[in-house]
């Protein structure tokens, strides 16, 4: 992550689909990281671990299933997150799928993904941009006119 650029580069060994994949960072996710770099101290890892020095990459998913209760939800995996991001980006903020599937780092399928080497930097930060937005007004809302608005309008 780099806070500086605005910028989380997944590198090609860590991405499902073996490519590098640049994440740019809404504003809300920068103070959220900011923040985040704070509370690490002078750790070189945003999370860091006691044990090892940083999270493994189960460790999210073991965090999550131990607190469903605490939740109140029965069943909730960190996955259900892009999921949902994905379906109110495309949705409700009527952000176009190739977008999307860019941000998620998917690979594109047909002939046009040979010749389309764009990077999708710029439209991909605008609908983060957008997202980290919606958050920020579902967070600050009433919940019962955010449901209300979601729902039947």
């Amino acid at each position: 992550v780099n806070l500086a650029a605005k910028v989380w580069t997944i590198p090609a060994e860590k991405a499902k689909n073996g490519l590098s994949h640049r994440v740019p960072l809404s504003p809300q996710a920068l103070d959220l990281l900011s923040h985040i770099k704070r509370l690490s101290g002078d750790s070189p890892y945003l999370f860091p671990s006691p044990r090892i020095g940083y999270i493994t990459p189960t460790a999210v998913d073991h965090a999550v299933r131990r607190n469903l209760l605490v939740f109140g939800i029965k069943h909730f995996t960190p996955h259900d997150l892009r999921r949902t991001a994905a379906s109110h980006m495309t949705g409700a903020l009527g952000i176009f799928r190739l977008v999307v599937s860019k941000i998620l780092n998917h690979v594109e399928a047909g002939v046009t993904s040979v010749y389309d080497r764009h990077s999708y930097d710029l439209d991909k930060q605008k609908a983060l941009e957008a997202w980290g937005a919606r958050l920020e007004q579902l967070l600050e809302a009433d919940t019962r006119s955010v449901i209300y608005h979601d729902f039947f309008t």
